[in-house]
């Protein structure tokens, strides 16, 4: 799928797939994108300033309706805090309205609803005796009650005071729960997501969304900027985007070993997994102009970190063509 979104005269296209990753250094760029995204799958209004976003995204060339995702975006911990805490808003209150609605939870609030009709009765009766007012109660008091409930840790801690790893953990078992009950069209957006996990962390993340996508109908997008906070795999790859100064969307691992295979100045032996160990590392780096490290900046680098006691080394020493090409000003 080809999403494109337009800013002024200029049309941005990316690859997109339940799980969409966009990576790169571009951070002013890929935030419009995303507010494009958010704005167009909310039921919110455009203000005057941002009459430049009404339809201004295509999905293969056609304009979406604005309710084909129901859309969340989530750039901190404290938004995946506010999802999971008890509100009329938060996913976790819709999930709560859907579960009380249901039938499973009918026969407990008739006989709930029964005890405090009956309270009222006796408060009215011992408090306000000259019968002029009295205390109401109404059926929809009791879910307005139930959502005053604290969410809290089973040991009683502040839920704030978890990590950001058990923090998501929770929030996608109860987007899962969610699914369940009202099985939906939703997408996930999580903005700078390398800012609340470790790398490793954030590619377990993305394969859990696998798992998920593949038993209903979610989407996921996650950008990143950070070295290394990539997940790469034969069903990723060609929804991963890099926003730098240009966007380079990914094509198929096939399609890249044939291109290393053809330009690679030495023989060498490259498999998938060769492939994608090295796309994690310069993934942040594809479409940006002049971005060869110079060996000044090497060596500097390595006279700080030796003064701490860090050593750097190289993994494989470079061999000559490798040299060559990298000097080349037309290696294609």
């Amino acid at each position: 799928m080809k999403v494109a979104i337009k800013k002024e005269s200029k049309k941005y296209i990316l690859a997109f797939d339940n799980i969409t990753q966009l990576c790169g250094t571009n951070i002013g760029l890929k935030t419009f994108l995303i507010d494009s995204i958010c704005k167009h799958f909310s039921s919110e209004k455009y203000k005057e300033y941002e009459e430049s976003l009404i339809e201004n995204i295509e999905i293969d060339g056609e304009v979406p309706g604005r309710k084909q995702w129901e859309c969340y975006r989530i750039s901190s911990k404290e938004d995946i805090i506010s999802a999971i805490q008890m509100s009329k808003g938060s996913i976790l209150g819709k999930c709560l309205k859907e579960y009380v609605g249901s039938f499973d939870c009918q026969n407990e609030l008739f006989q709930i609803d029964e005890l405090l009709m009956s309270i009222f009765e006796k408060l009215n009766a011992s408090l306000l005796l000259d019968d002029v007012i009295e205390f109401q109660y109404a059926r929809e008091d009791l879910f307005n009650m139930i959502q005053q409930t604290s969410v809290r840790t089973k040991d009683d801690k502040d839920i704030h005071e978890l990590d950001n790893s058990e923090l998501l953990d929770i929030f996608f078992r109860i987007i899962a729960k969610q699914q369940e009950l009202v099985p939906e069209k939703r997408m996930y957006i999580f903005e700078n997501i390398d800012h609340l996990l470790s790398w490793k962390d954030y590619r377990e993340l993305v394969h859990k969304c696998e798992a998920l996508c593949r038993e209903s109908n979610l989407w996921f997008i996650f950008t990143t900027s950070i070295d290394k906070y990539v997940a790469v795999s034969d069903a990723l790859i060609e929804a991963i985007n890099v926003i730098n100064e240009e966007i380079y969307s990914l094509p198929s691992a096939e399609h890249i070993m044939s291109f290393i295979r053809d330009y690679y100045p030495v023989e060498a032996k490259w498999n998938e997994e060769m492939l994608f160990s090295k796309l994690e590392v310069i993934i942040h780096k594809i479409g940006l102009n002049s971005e060869l490290i110079q060996p000044s900046e090497l060596i500097l680098m390595k006279i700080i970190n030796e003064s701490n006691y860090i050593k750097t080394k190289w993994l494989e020493v470079p061999k000559m063509p490798e040299i060559q090409c990298l000097l080349d000003e037309n290696v294609v």
